[in-house]
């Protein structure tokens, strides 16, 4: 007679692989403030990035210079359509952070896994000639994200053991 075991893939992921817990965010500051500080920093920097794209878009489509090649425009597009979206995923990860929501922090870190794998690929496939230095931004862009994840699972762990655990003081009825 066998005698079979159902487990899910979560735990046998979980099982294998251990993550780490972190306690510090850059070596320096505490976890939440520096998840927030990159949260703020993040949310100026894609800000940014998307007002020029727009604006160089606005600029090619209207101008007498055309774009050397036709397909530029929808790539343009997806990346500025993909700027928005992380903004506004930003901003839930701000919210998330100052609130102390786990279950808002659980779905940016999802969608951080899932945004770093789609935009490796995306990045990987649309090389151009100057691949070393693009390879190197690439894989350079990669490790900070999973950094990025090590450091928000850290927080959601430390937020589900710190919600968990309240100590309460007896007064004196005296």
């Amino acid at each position: 007679m066998s005698a079979s075991v159902e487990t899910s893939l979560k735990d046998k992921i979980c099982s294998h692989v251990e993550i780490p817990i972190l306690t510090r965010c850059c070596f320096c500051l505490p976890l939440r403030k520096g998840l927030i500080a990159f949260a703020y920093i993040n949310l100026v920097l894609t800000v940014v990035v998307t007002t020029l794209l727009s604006m160089y878009i606005s600029y090619m489509r209207y101008s007498e210079t055309q774009l050397q090649d036709s397909s530029e425009y929808p790539r343009l597009i997806a990346d500025t359509t993909a700027l928005v979206l992380e903004v506004g995923m930003t901003i839930v990860f701000i919210v998330a952070l100052h609130l102390k929501r786990v279950l808002l922090m659980k779905v940016y870190l999802y969608f951080e896994i899932v945004f770093s794998i789609i935009g490796f690929v995306y990045s990987i496939a649309f090389l151009t000639r100057e691949t070393a230095s693009e390879l190197f931004l690439i894989l350079f862009q990669l490790v900070v994200q999973i950094y990025l994840v090590i450091l928000i699972w850290s927080s959601i762990v430390k937020m589900k053991r710190d919600g968990t655990v309240k100590y309460t003081r007896d007064q004196d009825l005296a």
